[in-house]
């Protein structure tokens, strides 16, 4: 009998392998027998995972330095854990290779792989990115929002203006590079009166990878001309809003 180490951890039978939990703690076991922690480790099987599931931590560790400082500010210790749960998913979809060396990069070449990339939830305490109608044009690098009403915008009390930006960027998921371009903060105060607006980048230069655009929904408050981030539980936003 042998823990089951990492982030991930698996239930059921796999290969002749028992992956079980008891008393909190999460074991791997030979089916009809029991072995080592060092033994484990050599096993087919759990070796072949290990395998996939650290160059998927490695892609995960590269991907979250891309909004590093987009985010600057705001925080969440879940973002591992549950970024490393959708890269395995995306890897699971690499019908090419064979079991341990199945990787992200060939995984994000099922059609399914950018679905999965653009519905995950980075801020789930946040229930609605933004509301109204959210479109990206990648032949202009704009993203056009329609059908917007600033009072549903959840602008806090203790908020001067909700601010707004996007970046588009270009991941390479073989080689872990990426290139990115950020717009300007677009600042709506409560009297916006408007029901869409558009915000635009630079466009990315020609490269191999896959593109996608993050927006930031941000508050902030004003002192002396100087704008400062609230956080605030369940008001900041992230999200993939385009993916190609």
């Amino acid at each position: 009998m042998a823990r089951q180490k990492g982030i991930i951890k698996v239930k059921g039978t796999l290969g002749g392998v028992n992956f079980y939990e008891r008393l909190g703690e999460d074991f791997a076991r030979v089916s009809g027998g029991g072995f080592t922690s060092d033994s484990s480790k050599k096993h087919p099987i759990i070796a072949d995972w290990n395998s996939e599931m650290g160059a998927a931590s490695t892609t995960n560790a590269h991907f979250r330095r891309v909004f590093r400082n987009f985010v600057a500010g705001y925080y969440d210790g879940t973002w591992p854990a549950r970024m490393q749960s959708l890269f395995m998913k995306i890897k699971n979809l690499d019908t090419v290779s064979v079991r341990g060396k199945r990787t992200v990069a060939k995984g994000m070449l099922h059609p399914y792989a950018k679905r999965l990339l653009k519905d995950f939830n980075f801020t789930p305490k946040r229930s609605l990115l933004l509301n109204g109608q959210l479109v990206f044009d990648w032949d202009t690098y704009t993203l056009t929002v329609s059908k917007f009403d600033i009072k549903d915008a959840g602008i806090p009390n203790s908020a001067d203006f909700m601010g707004l930006q996007i970046m588009s960027v270009r991941f390479n998921f073989e080689s872990l590079d990426w290139v990115s371009e950020t717009s300007a903060l677009l600042e709506l105060y409560p009297d916006f009166g408007d029901a869409g607006f558009t915000m635009q980048t630079t466009p990315l230069p020609d490269g191999d990878g896959v593109r996608f655009v993050f927006l930031r929904v941000a508050y902030y408050q004003q002192v002396s001309g100087i704008n400062y981030l609230l956080p605030g539980d369940g008001q900041f936003g992230l999200g993939i809003v385009g993916v190609e």
